[in-house]
């Protein structure tokens, strides 16, 4: 059976003053799927990253290959993002490693996010790098996953780790017999490591849909994801008073 993926391994480093590193923030987004061998996949990148921070897109789709011509299963889109927000003088943050890895190869162009998913999922991941109890850089990655089924098709979303380092999602593209097309999951890794005497603060968690809550009547899916991020805040907020600044 064929085995489509796309895997993206970045590193950001940040330093002080240019010479110190302060940490390191290991990044994976890694989709990985089965499909029958009658299905072509096509994997479509873009990659709109600068220096320092890591913004790429992912698509890919899934059809059937038949003597008529292919015949469209279903999509997915992934927004992968990783940067280290300076939050004192003299803090930079590079790209010191990226590498990727795609099956079948992909070709370059523009990812559009899927606008009406049936099923989506996307997590904010931070962390801060601190001297003491002086924060230096907040560093934060974030993956948006959105996927859709054609007309005949069924799409399914599982997440089966919430873990705060690792989030993984399971997707199944079905017809309307049962029969399974396409199957695998996205991980998405984050870690970080402090250098010298550095140290890091706890780390935060954005999921949206979140684990075990639900949106208000009427709620949106921005406002819903805009509250969480205000109660994220108040918490980093009560940690800072709590260290006297």
């Amino acid at each position: 059976m064929p085995t489509p993926k796309n895997k993206r391994i970045v590193v950001l480093q940040s330093s002080y003053s240019a010479t110190n590193v302060i940490a390191n923030l290991n990044l994976t987004m890694n989709a990985n799927f089965t499909t029958p061998g009658n299905v072509t996949t096509v994997n479509l990148l873009e990659d709109s990253s600068g220096t320092g921070t890591e913004a790429t897109e992912y698509q890919m789709s899934f059809s059937i290959a038949g003597a008529a011509g292919s015949v469209a299963i279903g999509a997915i889109t992934l927004s992968f993002t990783g940067e280290g927000a300076e939050l004192a003088s003299g803090v930079s943050v590079a790209k010191t490693s990226a590498s990727t890895t795609t099956v079948p190869r992909g070709s370059s162009g523009r990812v559009t996010p899927i606008a009406t998913p049936d099923a989506y999922q996307e997590r904010v991941w931070s962390q801060t790098a601190l001297n003491g109890t002086d924060e230096l850089v907040d560093q934060v990655a974030g993956i948006d996953m959105r996927v859709k089924a054609e007309s005949g098709y069924t799409v399914t979303q599982t997440v089966t780790s919430w873990d705060e380092d690792e989030l993984v999602v399971a997707y199944e593209w079905k017809n309307a017999a049962g029969t399974s097309f396409a199957s695998g999951t996205v991980r998405l890794e984050a870690a970080s490591t402090a250098q010298g005497s550095y140290t890091l603060g706890s780390v935060v968690v954005v999921d949206d849909p979140p684990q075990g809550a639900s949106r208000l009547a009427g709620e949106t899916r921005s406002a819903l994801r805009e509250r969480i991020r205000g109660v994220t805040r108040e918490i980093r907020r009560l940690r800072r008073e709590a260290r006297g600044g």
